[in-house]
């Protein structure tokens, strides 16, 4: 996970003088609007509180989720954009004793998606809304899924590649209410590579 962000950053660090004395030039906002869409792949950890008091939390474990996002952004100001999003993500925690496990199968997550350009190709963002954990629980070979939700927020830093390329860098979290009969919440820290169209 470290070489990818170590790469990432190298690499909006090498672009970012030729990519700025490009938008200077051209004079133009420097908000990014617009449908885009993006891949993603993150490092999640499910975690469950109040087992048995509430100070108490229990990972699940942790692994990579992949997926992708849509959004539509509208420049509300030359440095302000705002717009719906939505994502999907599989999962690949599991956590077993013996034969008997529970996974988490996939993530989604809709809502509003807030960016404030700091320059011609570096944004920061929030994101926060609804978000929904599936998990699946087996036991003595029989298996039962079951879903929660609740509210979750990201937020981030978004470097342009060119005109139309971005990569990101985010950090989330969400409650997902109860699941099986227990409080879940979901971490998440990953990149996205993504186009404006």
């Amino acid at each position: 996970m470290k070489y990818i962000v170590i790469g990432f950053a190298a690499l909006a660090a090498l672009s970012q003088p030729v990519l700025a004395q490009e938008n200077s030039e051209t004079g133009e906002p420097t908000s990014r609007d617009g449908f885009r869409l993006e891949a993603r792949a993150i490092y999640e950890t499910p975690t469950v509180s109040s087992v048995i008091d509430d100070d108490d939390v229990f990972k699940l474990g942790s692994a990579f989720a992949f997926g992708g996002e849509a959004g539509f952004d509208l420049a509300v100001s030359d440095s302000v954009v705002v717009g719906p999003y939505v994502n999907y993500e599989l999962s690949n925690v599991e956590s077993c004793d013996g034969i008997d496990c529970v996974r988490a199968k996939n993530n989604l997550a809709t809502g509003l998606h807030v960016g404030y350009a700091l320059n011609a190709d570096g944004q920061l963002y929030g994101k926060v809304g609804y978000s929904r954990l599936k998990l699946e629980a087996e036991a003595l070979g029989t298996k039962i899924s079951e879903s929660g939700s609740g509210v979750g927020f990201a937020v981030g830093y978004e470097h342009g590649f060119g005109e139309n390329m971005y990569g990101r860098l985010e950090f989330g979290y969400a409650d997902n209410g109860d699941i099986f009969g227990i409080n879940f919440q979901r971490r998440h820290a990953g990149v996205a590579l993504g186009a404006r169209f």
